[in-house]
């Protein structure tokens, strides 16, 4: 045999092994990821395709081998085979790049945009290489003559191109990595990060929707980040509310810090602050800095804390500011109505009031407010000062001390009556659970009733002594320990000292 036909052989044989090897190298590989993942059915589905393209490869494999000596054929068989063995060649690098060594780097799932990137890359060279081993194409003169082509493919596509270098950026800046919130204003967008792709980053908002922004909008826009829901720092949120110019700033500081510090979803640490924003065209313009303990609160959040404002707004006889285009000439109607005759027959039924006359029954009830507040407001606070009794007219309330709720108040029950005729603190809190209408009897309505009628005193001691009773039992079932009630007189002396009787 000719030194040069030797020579070829053994040419042919080391492309035959070498072909061979990463067949061989690929089928065992996936196989055995196949089986470390045979639980996962998409993983498992995944790892499929490679095992099944490289028993096709060891099959052209031996086709070629076998029409070794038929040129035409084999030159033909031998091409495919190729292109099959680089197809191989390109999943087992990007698995082992994307799948394992990225994963183990990085101790976290690349994204979307890096992974699609490495295949990108992998399957190019692969259609580079195939063209100039197996198609034998000369890529020189290719690249000459598709220059103007491509020039007006760029100009074509400059947007999705502005968009991938837009995902380039995203994906080496930390803060936007992914379960990052984030809001971008101009755009009214707000939700978490779950992917960055090519041309998109898609965002998970509130409502558990998809939404697809462009990466060229989160570069060339403002963006606010909370952080995830793993951050050491709590996200901060910022609430704007207008009010009235007749309201004082520290009166609307105050009342606006009131609702914060009473919503559980507020984080009392760092403690939420109000600031006098801007003095507006129709309103003086306030700023809420309040701190949640998840980003993805921060729409709930807002909504119960200006629903809350509204109703303490409403409460305390103040509205809310706007423009107008004309001049209103109706009155303003009020935004709760309800009937006098409701609110004397409340009295009537209390034992508490069953002594006094029907004329002074009717004088309280003209002149007893009804105060409405909206869900999960703090109507009293345990250990607060207070002088008033309220009647439930509609609506639920829940009982809490300590912050543990203990019981709970409908329509037609009333608490506060310690505080209204002996001026004793708060003994709990009590949340609004709806929209509640309360009746409050305060010191002022019972102070004339009194002085004009003494002996009622020594009824209504003998009532504060049996709901004292009852309160004590309801609080040893919730597994609280009281002090000892105090006797009837107790009662009769500290309601005369607190009217001065």
């Amino acid at each position: 045999m000719p030194s040069g036909s030797l020579t070829t052989q053994i040419d042919t044989n080391f492309i035959l092994i070498n072909k061979l090897a990463v067949l061989v190298l690929t089928l065992l590989f996936f196989s055995a990821m196949l089986l470390k993942n045979r639980s996962c059915k998409e993983t498992a589905r995944s790892l499929m395709a490679p095992i099944n393209l490289s028993l096709l490869g060891l099959i052209l494999l031996y086709a070629e081998y076998s029409l070794k000596e038929i040129p035409r054929y084999h030159d033909v068989v031998s091409g495919l085979q190729t292109v099959v063995v680089l197809l191989c060649l390109a999943k087992l690098v990007i698995y082992l790049i994307i799948d394992l060594y990225l994963p183990f780097r990085s101790k976290r799932e690349p994204p979307g945009f890096l992974r699609d990137t490495i295949r990108l890359v992998v399957y190019l060279l692969i259609g580079v290489v195939s063209l100039r081993v197996v198609f034998d194409v000369n890529l020189s003169a290719v690249v000459t003559t598709t220059t103007v082509l491509t020039a007006m493919i760029a100009f074509a596509l400059q947007n999705s191109l502005t968009n991938a270098l837009s995902g380039f950026a995203i994906q080496s800046e930390k803060l936007l990595d992914r379960h990052n919130w984030i809001s971008i204003k101009e755009k009214n967008i707000f939700g978490e990060i779950v992917n960055v792709g090519f041309r998109y980053t898609t965002l998970r908002n509130p409502d558990n929707n998809l939404v697809m922004v462009p990466n060229s909008a989160i570069i060339q826009n403002v963006v606010t980040i909370y952080g995830t829901s793993e951050s050491e720092d709590r996200p901060a949120v910022l609430l704007d509310v207008m009010l009235e110019y007749c309201l004082p700033p520290e009166t609307a500081r105050e009342l606006l810090l009131t609702v914060l510090k009473n919503e559980p979803m507020v984080l009392p640490e760092p403690s939420p602050m109000v600031r006098l924003l801007t003095l507006g065209d129709s309103g003086i313009v306030y700023q809420m800095k309040f701190w949640i303990g998840h980003p993805g609160q921060k729409v709930p959040a807002a909504d119960r804390i200006y629903t809350q404002i509204w109703y303490a707004a409403t409460r305390a006889g103040y509205s809310f500011p706007f423009p107008h285009r004309q001049v209103i000439t109706a009155e303003q109607k009020e935004p709760f109505a309800f009937s006098r005759s409701l609110v004397l027959r409340e009295l009537q039924q209390m034992d508490l009031f069953a002594g006094l006359a029907p004329e002074q029954l009717e004088s309280m009830a003209e002149n007893a407010p009804v105060r409405v507040f909206g869900p999960g407001e703090v109507v009293v606070s345990q250990g607060d000062s207070g002088s008033s009794l309220f009647i439930v007219l509609k609506g639920s309330l829940d009982v809490l001390v300590d912050r543990v709720k203990v019981g709970g108040l409908a329509e037609d029950s009333f608490f506060g009556e310690m505080s209204l005729l002996t001026g004793a603190p708060r003994a709990a809190t009590v949340r609004a659970g709806s929209e509640v209408w309360l009746v409050e009897v305060t010191k002022n309505l019972m102070e004339p009733i009194l002085r004009h009628n003494p002996g009622i005193m020594e009824t209504l001691s003998a009532i504060l002594e049996e709901r004292g009773k009852a309160n004590l039992v309801t609080r040893q079932t919730a597994g609280r320990q009281q002090e000892p009630i105090s006797l009837r007189d107790d009662y009769l002396k500290r309601l005369k000292s607190f009217f001065g009787l």
